[in-house]
């Protein structure tokens, strides 16, 4: 019994972890794939224009920006605000789909932590700065959220509409 439950266990965690390793890598990926669009848009846009190209560093090290970034922010930010969801959801007997606005009201609580460091750290000039700078980290990654959030529960909700269509009679002819 200890045995099946130790497997049961790693199984659970196991599809855990590549969930959210899936999650993190599309994430990224659309991210650098985003940037990569907006860099030749820019160059095609300079290229018509007669403006300046730029650094030829400006692409790698937007790219690598773009990566550590992404990275940074999806493990930081999107990953406890989808797993915590998750969890309360899971805990509560909520359906799957109720943890998408709980995931949402962490990953504000989670912006909010931030923004409140940097005003506590004096890296914030005042509160009115604070604020906007809340509302745009919050704005800004509330689309990103909702790709990391469908990828990583992607698997969950295929498994549960299957259960759903299991459950259902037959139809008649």
């Amino acid at each position: 019994m200890e045995r099946e439950h130790a497997i049961r266990t790693a199984t659970r965690i196991g599809g855990f972890c590549a969930r959210h390793l899936l999650a993190t890598l599309v994430t990224v990926m659309v991210l650098c794939v985003l940037w990569t669009v907006t860099y030749f848009a820019l160059l095609l846009w300079a290229a018509i224009s007669g403006g300046g190209l730029g650094s030829p560093a400006g692409y790698p090290l937007g790219l690598l920006l773009a990566l550590v970034g992404g990275t940074v922010v999806s493990l930081m930010l999107f990953l406890p605000a989808t797993a915590l969801g998750e969890w309360i959801a899971k805990r509560r007997g909520l359906p799957i789909l109720a943890q998408i606005p709980i995931s949402i009201a962490i990953l504000a609580a989670l912006c909010l932590l931030v923004v409140g460091s940097a005003l506590a750290a004096g890296i914030q000039p005042s509160f009115r700065a604070g604020a906007a700078c809340f509302a745009v980290l919050f704005l800004t990654h509330l689309l990103p959220l909702g790709l990391y959030w469908w990828v990583a529960q992607s698997g969950p909700l295929l498994v549960s509409l299957f259960k759903q269509l299991c459950k259902l009679p037959a139809p008649r002819h």
